[in-house]
């Protein structure tokens, strides 16, 4: 893909490919293929939940992930880092299965699950996350979550990454991400003449252009992704107060304000 030889590769195993399929894979087979990509990070195979399942059907799920998972463990034999993927509705659950995994496997760190479907639920998505940092001080990351609502809440909480499709979702959507405000779909500045960033994509383009290019929108919303974390990297290392920041960067929007302060009164009743 031409990217820099010092760039991480994260390879995880696909879990959502199994949601409604037989897993047609094994652990050896997962970090063979893995390791054929040459990736620095390996996932255990998962199998996500889901909101319609019985519970019965996820709590089989979260099982067979965690055996899964040690099955990877006994195989691996170092050349990456190996993540183990956790699931779990309720923080019990959540807790449990890392400290399982912790006694029983070997894990450079954890990947927590099945946040997609559960992801406009801020309350229970900051418990469950929470409830993870609180199990380990490995590295955590966190599947599915990283727009530009969630990724500030997701370092808040102590997560060290996490993955998304967001920008290229967005972009679909002709939906152009602004730094420190949010998404504004491109019919809405149609009157701008210079677009209100300054990324190389933009930089060169007219909005015209943007707007006819998906390519060009879809690099300029990972670009805008990027901005946010390094904002966020340069409050958090200057020492400046983080919830200041972040309680002027959720301003001017019901949904995400809310979303933020559901999260600082748990991170508060934790310190």
């Amino acid at each position: 893909m031409g990217v820099p030889k010092d760039t991480i590769v994260f390879a995880d195993s696909g879990g959502f490919d199994f949601s409604a399929e037989e897993v047609d894979t094994t652990p050896e087979e997962t970090l063979d293929t893995q390791r054929r990509l040459d990736a620095d990070i390996y996932g255990t195979i998962d199998l996500p939940l889901s909101r319609e399942n019985r519970d019965a059907e996820n709590e089989r799920r979260v099982n067979q992930s965690t055996q899964y998972a040690l099955e990877a463990s006994n195989q691996h034999n170092g050349d990456g880092f190996l993540f183990a993927s956790v699931h779990g509705y309720d923080p019990e659950t959540i807790r449990n299965n890392i400290r399982y995994l912790e006694k029983y496997g070997d894990f450079d760190g954890y990947a927590l699950g099945s946040m997609v479907p559960i992801r406009t639920d801020y309350k229970k998505v900051t418990k469950l996350i929470l409830s993870a940092r609180q199990s380990t001080d490995k590295h955590l990351h966190v599947y599915g979550l990283g727009g530009l609502v969630y990724q500030p809440l997701l370092l808040y909480l102590g997560v060290d990454s996490f993955d998304s499709s967001a920008f290229i979702r967005s972009a679909g959507n002709r939906n152009y991400l602004i730094p420190g405000f949010g998404g504004e779909e491109l019919r809405n500045i149609e009157s701008l003449e210079y677009l209100p960033c300054p990324c190389p994509v933009c930089g060169e383009r007219s909005l015209d252009e943007i707007r006819e290019d998906r390519t060009a929108l879809t690099q300029h919303n990972l670009w805008a992704l990027a901005t946010e974390l390094r904002r966020f990297r340069y409050v958090a290392e200057s020492d400046r107060n983080i919830e200041e920041y972040l309680d002027l960067r959720f301003q001017g929007n019901d949904v995400t304000q809310r979303a933020y302060e559901t999260a600082k009164q748990q991170v508060r009743r934790l310190t």
